[in-house]
């Protein structure tokens, strides 16, 4: 049986972004979540990951934290894709690009940058779980994008 998840949502994102109180005038969007349709669903977790990036970014307090979106042709496409990632863990990636030019050593490791970044994840992560506690939209703003992640993958991506 499909699971209908119906959503008062983005109501707590728009919260996020716009910092409303609950109580004040605001307008309910109510999205059925099941019956979103592959395009449909792909624009509404653009726009929620803009909402939380957004407030988080603004509440981490380390710039090198910020977790930023851009359009990047993943290797053997020409096809731009979302990529949202921290700034830190750009940077380590370019760090690790520019030692292999200049050494030319072997091959870059790219993808396995864990160890070179775990403090700031380990950061990041606590802010999240600090923003999670204090800001509750946040968090239901958390699980909405995970409802909609969820609701894609059973579109077939």
């Amino acid at each position: 049986m499909k699971k209908f998840l119906i959503v008062t949502s983005l109501l707590c994102v728009s919260q996020l972004v716009s910092g409303q109180q609950a109580g004040q005038s605001e307008i309910e969007e109510i999205i059925v979540i099941g019956e979103l349709s592959k395009p449909a669903v792909r624009a509404q977790i653009i726009r929620v990951e803009n909402d939380i990036y957004s407030f988080y970014n603004e509440h981490n307090g380390n710039p090198d934290l910020d977790i930023l979106c851009r359009e990047v042709a993943i290797t053997g496409t020409r096809i731009p894709q979302r990529v949202c990632e921290p700034l830190f863990w750009t940077k380590a990636r370019q760090r690790e690009t520019r030692d292999f030019l200049h050494d030319f050593s072997g091959i870059a490791e790219l993808e396995d940058l864990g160890a070179d970044v775990i403090q700031e994840t380990e950061e990041m992560n606590r802010i999240y779980a600090e923003l999670i506690q204090q800001h509750p939209a946040f968090g239901e703003a958390l699980l909405v994008l995970q409802d909609l992640k969820a609701r894609l993958e059973e579109l077939g991506n």
